[in-house]
């Protein structure tokens, strides 16, 4: 009978044998440097110890949205496995082409055309290619640069890596010179805007900022402007008039209009994408993964207009000369299909929005704390507590404090039995599916770490 494997056993495997992403050494090499995962169901997951937490993070932001243990996921990705597990040499599968067809009907406008991938990093660099090509078929090959909204995250590879950050610890001055020809401009966010000005007194000045960039750049040298519909952990709206102008620039330049929903589609906001907040707006370009297939496969998507897809018919001059080896993979898409069947049968969404509300009006009784600032949230499931040293003057933490309050937030919120990203602010993304009484347990959970953490800090 083999020998049971112990939590040592495995750990010293994974410092012997495996690459941790996003984890120093050191962190990983200590006491509690990482955790492994045997079990999952519903909104709970259990490591290896037995403990069972409370999943507030939905995996890894916006991932498994319908929860763990899909039998009805499960069950699809089996049967074609055992039909078609694979295609030859970018030949089709029936998957994949009734995935297109199912994300060209639940995308507005004419968003219409899918390219996929096998995650949101490289679906990024297929849109970067995308929105290069379509500039060149358009007779202006020196149209190449791209406007970035903010820093933001939007992938690790070289490309994505160009065109956004995750600062302090996600940064890439280390595997410089970068691509050329990426400029950013200020992020639309309202509580702390990066130019400085109210609203509405600015005159939306961070829209404007872009036409300053594209015409200080010459117009003939955009290709595009990317950015998220709605920054994570911003849990707000950006302006109601921002994308609305931002479309009017890109129309009157000929630039593309690039929206990273890797992490806010699919319901994450109460809608099937985040853009569709805005009556009548449409990007040219979207770029979905993440919960595409609620994490059971790898899978991520680009999606194109059908003019900018017709830019691409022709010969091999027109032809996008990319690819990647698992694209369309049948058992991704297959896992796909049920993932938004499911979606469509539970009413996910309408879920999202009423919890959403919900737990954006529960997270209120935190306000009791004095270390809770800004709470923000109320579209969707997708909620943010800020943290500061003084609620009424607004003080925040100094980094020295900051990196206390973070290390007891993260071992106090593990004690509690909830699993996420525990930082300041703190996200809360949890599984689309989520109930009340869940709920009602992590805001509790909450009050109850929040008030510990302040007497350790003696914070009163």
């Amino acid at each position: 009978m083999a020998k049971e494997e112990t939590f040592e056993d495995l750990r010293q495997l994974t410092l012997d044998h495996t690459w941790v992403p996003a984890r120093p050494w050191n962190v990983l090499n200590g006491p509690d440097g990482f955790n492994i995962f045997t079990e999952g169901k519903g909104c709970r997951i259990t490591d290896i110890h037995g403990k069972t937490y409370l999943d507030i993070f939905s995996a890894l932001g916006n991932v498994c949205s319908l929860g763990y243990g899909r039998k009805e996921i499960a069950d699809a990705a089996y049967e074609q496995m055992m039909k078609l597990h694979f295609m030859p040499t970018h030949e089709l599968n029936i998957p994949q082409i009734k995935l297109s067809k199912k994300l060209a009907d639940l995308t507005p406008g004419s968003l219409s055309m899918v390219f996929y991938a096998s995650s949101g990093t490289e679906a990024i660099e297929s849109a970067i290619k995308i929105a290069r090509k379509y500039q060149v078929l358009s007779g202006k090959p020196k149209k190449y640069k791209m406007i970035v909204g903010g820093h933001r995250y939007h992938g690790s590879t070289y490309g994505a890596m160009s065109v956004g950050s995750r600062k302090p610890h996600f940064s890439w001055e280390d595997y410089e010179p970068l691509l050329p020809g990426v400029i950013s401009v200020p992020s639309p966010y309202c509580h702390r805007c990066d130019l400085g000005l109210k609203y509405p007194d600015c005159n939306i000045q961070c829209a404007r900022e872009i036409e300053r960039v594209i015409e200080q750049e010459g117009p003939d040298t955009v290709a595009s402007f990317l950015d998220v519909t709605i920054a994570t952990g911003y849990s707000t709206l950006p302006p109601p008039e921002y994308w609305p102008m931002v479309r009017a620039i890109c129309d009157k330049y000929n630039v593309l209009l690039i929206l990273d929903e890797i992490m806010m589609s699919l319901g994450r906001t109460g809608k099937w994408f985040g853009f569709e907040h805005w009556d009548g707006f449409v990007p040219d370009i979207i770029v979905l993964a993440k919960s595409l297939a609620n994490g059971a496969v790898p899978l991520g998507a680009t999606i194109v207009t059908r003019e900018v897809a017709q830019k691409f018919e022709g010969g091999l001059r027109e032809m996008l000369n990319h690819s990647y080896t698992f694209l369309g993979h049948p058992v991704a898409c297959a896992a796909a299909l049920v993932t938004l069947e499911i979606m469509e049968k539970e009413k996910v969404i309408e879920n999202s929005r009423a919890m959403g509300t919900y737990l954006f009006e529960s997270l209120s009784t935190l306000r009791k704390h004095r270390t809770v600032g800004e709470i923000r949230g109320g579209l969707g499931l997708d909620c943010t507590v800020e943290f500061v040293k003084n609620q009424e003057t607004g003080e925040k933490f100094s980094p020295e404090e900051n990196k206390k309050f973070m290390a007891l937030l993260k071992k106090k919120i593990r004690q509690a039995g909830f699993w996420g990203a525990a930082g300041n602010p703190l996200k809360l993304l949890p599984p689309l599916v989520i109930n009340k009484d869940e709920i009602d347990e992590l805001v509790e959970g909450l009050d109850k770490v929040t008030g510990e953490i302040a007497r350790e800090l003696a914070i009163t």
